[in-house]
């Protein structure tokens, strides 16, 4: 075995299509494999080690844990805008371990086809038992307090779940490229104001609502980290999550817990205060 780090992810909301109908489900499973294999269009991207998928199960593996990160984050914000009209959520884990690469138990090939291993075990449970909800990547806490502090600041945070942090993947990975990316942001924050809109949905509300905190939390970082001179913006941060567009959807959406709303306000007053 060898110590590599394992990211895995899937498709939220996979499963109600599968139940809906097959055609659906194979819709999604065509569409996701079309977007994979363009993922290295993207100017920068990096290779994966290896790469594996069974159904909307998605494993890539890394040698270094903070390029794993790094291009886990590029992966999910690159996917979104490979289909800004019908966009992927998907939320998915980071782990740090031992791995063993197999070839496929009814494939005739040698090249590898499967993964075995801790680091695989702990990346589908922290993904499936922390409980939290949206199109998050996660990532251990010792793992994530082992990386540098410089991605500590720009792109990783504690969540409410012990032990548990996660990417702010809005941002790129690099501050550098942040400017190639600030139209891209804007695309990510205008789906996440359309989809608050079915914020109070019984099964995907939840999604939704986590989906737009996620957003918020990554521009106040923005902005943090603007007003320090850590980074450069053309576009004015506020201008990224519009207040009132999204004060009117939360006073017009039913189904909203108070909790949220209360979270949701503070998050926009941070990047809104002079």
């Amino acid at each position: 075995m060898s110590q590599e780090a394992v990211f895995y992810f899937d498709v939220l909301g996979f499963r109600q299509m599968a139940e809906r109908g097959s055609a659906s489900a194979v819709d999604a499973l065509s569409d996701l494999a079309a977007l994979l294999q363009q993922e290295r269009l993207f100017p920068g991207a990096q290779t994966w080690t290896h790469r594996y998928a069974l159904g909307d199960s998605v494993f890539r593996t890394q040698t270094d844990p903070v390029a794993a990160i790094e291009q886990a984050s590029d992966l999910v914000f690159n996917l979104f805008q490979l289909n800004r009209s019908r966009p992927f959520l998907i939320r998915g884990a980071i782990a740090l371990g031992e791995v063993e690469h197999l070839k496929g138990i009814f494939l005739a090939g040698e090249e590898p086809a499967n993964i075995v291993g801790p680091a695989v075990v702990q990346a589908v449970a922290l993904e499936q038992a922390s409980g939290l909800k949206g199109p998050r990547i996660l990532v251990p806490e010792a793992l994530a307090q082992s990386t540098p502090a410089s991605l500590q600041e720009w792109l990783l945070r504690p969540t409410s779940a012990p032990w548990v942090w996660e990417i702010l993947w809005l941002l790129p990975s690099s501050p550098g490229a942040l400017a190639e990316c600030e139209d891209g942001i804007k695309a990510v924050c205008e789906t996440a104001l359309e989809l608050l809109a079915l914020g109070g949905h019984a099964t995907a509300g939840a999604h939704y609502r986590e989906f737009v905190l996620l957003v918020a939390r990554s521009l106040v970082r923005l902005r943090q980290l603007a007003k320090t001179g850590g980074v450069r913006l053309k576009t004015p941060v506020e201008d990224f999550l519009s207040a009132e567009k999204l004060r009117g959807i939360l006073n017009s959406t039913s189904g909203l817990p108070d909790d949220f709303v209360s979270s949701l306000t503070a998050l926009i007053d941070s990047l809104n205060a002079g």
